[in-house]
Parts: structure tokens; C-alpha cells; sequence
């Protein structure tokens, strides 16, 4: 049995940060350095009490009724983000029954970021080729906001938050291809939220300081460390998962990336030689919204008609993990 991505649908919250606030909050930065650090223009803010789990709702609502889907019809929830409502149970259990899906729905959490989407994807597409599901819904993004520090500008400038809804349903022609995934745990002070976890809340002397002040735990990025891994990283994953599929860059119509920032996106463009016009960035008035970048950009390009249906695409997340993953579908 075949897979394919049927539908997409995505929630922003309300407020925004744009290049003007941020440089009234760090006046070292003119609006246009921010953006050219960045390659971002604004940023949407989740609400103070607003969760990753509120965010899926209104992402899942606005998806059964944008595409007329029969949540009944729904066999098995993925929800993919790092801020899950609790330890226990499972945040994808209590979206079960705020969503009204059947009960009986399959249901698990994947605290993964970056690459998020595209395990999400991986999973998605072996529950329906083994039968066990027939329409997958992800849930992918997160509120990474909350665990950025106020003074750390580096990471103020590039991220934001936001929530997608995916179907993704069984069709006799699979339109999803094969994968191409990895990880890296040595890498793991690269890119990490610390603080308000039971690894550290074993150190006492160290723990409470943070989640006293941060409850949602603190985003650490050792930049150049993250630059090195992606430049090295994702160009072999990209070779790999084209040798895999017996296919050349000339015969993928779109290439849609994680959106981590615009000079990483540039620099990945150049060294894999992708044409301009078939790398899309859809970073400059979300930022980077780890999960939900990819699913957000292929909406968006279905909507601005920079891609169309019968056309091969090619979806690569990476980050925090370290992990990356690929694959090619259909649209």
C-alpha cells in the first residue's frame, strides 16, 4: 500500500517581533543587520500560557476544515515537538481526545526538532505500508521561543513558533519515496535545551537556577559547531538520497530545506550547486520554526504556485539531535 501527503495546514500565533522591536532591544543591531544576519524580517510569538498542544489544535481544526477530512477517519497521531505538556502521559494521548478522534487511534509523541518532520514522514509512511494505519495525522512545531534566554540575541533573531497539521493517507502509486536518515548523540552540547530535565535535575547544584527562571528549560547553540555539521552533513545526505532513488539534481523540480537562517540556506545552495529558482526559502516572516519549517514551506509553495502538481520534491530536515534526514515526494 502507497502513501502520500494529502493535506496541509498550519497555525501562526498573533504576535509578532519584527526587526524594528529586536533592534530597540538590542541596539547594536540596525533592522537591516538583523535581517542580514538573519534572513528573517518578523517572527510570530506564541502567547504566554499558549503550548505546543494548544497550537496543534487550532492547526488540526483548521486542517479538517480547510480539506473536509473526517477526523473518524483518522487510525494514528504523531505529534512532533520538544515542549510536550508532561512527562507522562503522552501529550499525542490527550490530543486524541481534545481533537475528538476515535479512540481507536494510535497515538505517540516525538520530541524531535529540525528533522522532526521528516521521521515524522518515515513513520507515517511504514504504519500505512504495513497496515496497521490508513490516514496518519502529524502534528509538527513547537514554542522554541520559550526556552530562548531574553538577552541572547543570536537566537531572538532567528526563531519563531508556529504549529502544521499533515494527513497523510494510503494510495495505491506511493508518492512519498525512500529515506535517508542519521544521527549523531556526540554532538549533543551543539544544540540543546538544558535545564527542567531528569539528566540535570540530578545535579542539584546546577538544575534549579535554570528552571527557576526558565521553566521550559534554555536553548544553547554553539553556532560554528552547527554550521560545521550542516555544511558537512546534508550536501552527502542530499548525494546519498538521490543515488538511493537513481536520480540528479536536474530531475528534483524543488528542493524544500529546514529553515534554519538565511545564510545557512544560501551556503547550502551554493555547495550542493542547486539552481535559485528551485531552492525555496520561506524563512523571511516565520523564522526558524524547527518542526513545522518544512510542512510550512510546502504549503506555501503550493499556494504561491512555485510548485505543482506531478512535480518531484526533495524535503531534507537536520539539527538538534544531531539528526538529519530526506526523502523525494510526489505532489
Amino acid at each position: 500500500m502507497g502513501s502520500y501527503i494529502k493535506a496541509i495546514s498550519y497555525y501562526l500565533p498573533e504576535t509578532i517581533l519584527d526587526n524594528e522591536q529586536l533592534s530597540s532591544i538590542f541596539p547594536q543591531y540596525s533592522p537591516e543587520e538583523v535581517f542580514r544576519r538573519s534572513g528573517v524580517l518578523e517572527r510570530h510569538i506564541s502567547a504566554p500560557a499558549e503550548l505546543p498542544s494548544d497550537m496543534a489544535v487550532k492547526a488540526a481544526q483548521k486542517l479538517f476544515s480547510e480539506n473536509s477530512i473526517n477526523r473518524n477517519e483518522i487510525d494514528f497521531l504523531i505529534f512532533c515537538s520538544m515542549l510536550l505538556d508532561r512527562q507522562a502521559p503522552t501529550t499525542a494521548c490527550l490530543l486524541q481526545e481534545r481533537l475528538g478522534l476515535s479512540k481507536n487511534t494510535g497515538a505517540l509523541d516525538m520530541p524531535m526538532g529540525c528533522s522532526g518532520y521528516i521521521y515524522a514522514l518515515c513513520l507515517a509512511k511504514s504504519l500505512i505500508g504495513s497496515s496497521v494505519a490508513k490516514n496518519v495525522l502529524i502534528l509538527a512545531g513547537d514554542c522554541v521561543t520559550k526556552t530562548i534566554e531574553p538577552t541572547d540575541h543570536a537566537l531572538r533573531l532567528l526563531f519563531g513558533d508556529g504549529m502544521t497539521a499533515s494527513l497523510v493517507s494510503h494510495c495505491r502509486k506511493d508518492e512519498i519515496g525512500s529515506f535517508v536518515l542519521g544521527s549523531d548523540g556526540s554532538g549533543e552540547k551543539s544544540l540543546v535545551i538544558k535545564g527542567n530535565n531528569a539528566r540535570e535535575n540530578s545535579a542539584p547544584e546546577w538544575a534549579p537556577s535554570i528552571v527557576s527562571t526558565m521553566p521550559y528549560g534554555r536553548l544553547s547553540m554553539h553556532g560554528i559547531d552547527v554550521l560545521s555539521f550542516t555544511l558537512k552533513t546534508v550536501p552527502k545526505m542530499v548525494d546519498d538520497l538521490l543515488a538511493k532513488e537513481n536520480l540528479t539534481i536536474d530531475d528534483i523540480d524543488m528542493f524544500i530545506f529546514h529553515q534554519p537562517g538565511g545564510f545557512v540556506l544560501e551556503k547550502l545552495q551554493r555547495k550542493l550547486k542547486i539552481p535559485p529558482e528551485k531552492f525555496f526559502i520561506n524563512i523571511q516572516n516565520i523564522g526558524n520554526t524547527v518542526s513545522a519549517s518544512i510542512p510550512i514551506a510546502i504549503s506555501n509553495a503550493l499556494r504561491t504556485k512555485r510548485i505543482k502538481k506531478g512535480q518531484r520534491i526533495l524535503l531534507a530536515g537536520f539539527g538538534i539531535g544531531l539528526s538529519w534526514g530526506c526523502t523525494v515526494i510526489t505532489i
